[in-house]
């Protein structure tokens, strides 16, 4: 079910034409569950209504509850500021804040006249404050979907920063380097991204490790503890 959830996905951000096979009611219920859980409702919609033309409908009254509940999350596109992160752990807040100050002058760039974040900033940015989401166990695809619009405006430009360092080099300064690249997995295999527009290598054992939780839903306590200790060993 997971994969159809993220062919939906590709379908509903021009990845994909079509599901690999039909939904059956019971699934297309399964995948509007999926869909909220995840804040990705509004633009799975756009999925399902895409999917029409190949035939492939969901269930009447749940294409009403689907589109209601779209109308409530519209989705904006993108101002190009991707929101500061919250770093919990005081080591990374201080390397973060010292690497903001010997960076300030690269952090903008602008694009049509407006000023946004240039891309290697948003995407230290977005791996900051998915990192914390992924230790409170709050990481979504919408989270991931966001990082893909993100890389996808980029068009695999990611210039270094004014101090003479690569957004690789930062990425493993601010010690999330193994989580970036993970997630950057995550993106290439839920979302089928271009590995040649990515701007450093992906992680498949790390991706799946990230990609296994935040899929599921209800975990026994003994497992979560076991989860919790590997985590931290890992990232």
């Amino acid at each position: 079910m997971n994969e159809l959830f993220f062919e939906l996905i590709q379908v509903s951000t021009g990845q994909l034409d079509c599901l690999s096979r039909g939904p059956s009611p019971e699934e297309w219920q399964q995948l509007y569950d999926l869909s909220k859980r995840h804040g990705v409702t509004a633009l799975c919609y756009q999925g399902v209504v895409r999917l029409f033309e190949f035939g492939l409908r969901a269930p009447q009254d749940l294409s009403i509850d689907w589109m209601a509940d779209a109308e409530e999350q519209p989705q904006g596109a993108s101002s190009g500021i991707v929101p500061f992160p919250q770093v919990s752990n005081p080591l990374r807040r201080m390397l973060f804040n010292r690497w903001l100050t010997n960076n300030s002058n690269t952090l903008y760039v602008y694009k049509d006249k407006q000023k946004v974040h240039a891309p290697s900033v948003a995407v230290v940015f977005h791996l900051l404050a998915d990192y914390e989401l992924y230790h409170q166990d709050k990481l979504t695809m919408g989270h991931v979907v966001d990082f893909f619009e993100l890389l996808r405006q980029s068009e695999g430009h990611f210039d270094k920063f004014s101090d003479g360092s690569s957004l690789v080099h930062t990425l493993r300064i601010l010690g999330i380097w193994r989580f970036a690249r993970s997630m950057m997995w995550i993106v290439g295999h839920t979302l089928a991204f271009d590995a040649q527009l990515m701007p450093y290598k992906t992680m498949e054992i790390g991706g799946r490790f990230v990609l296994d939780r935040m899929m599921q839903t209800d975990m026994p306590l003994k497992e979560r503890l076991k989860y919790s200790f590997w985590r931290y060993v890992k990232f």
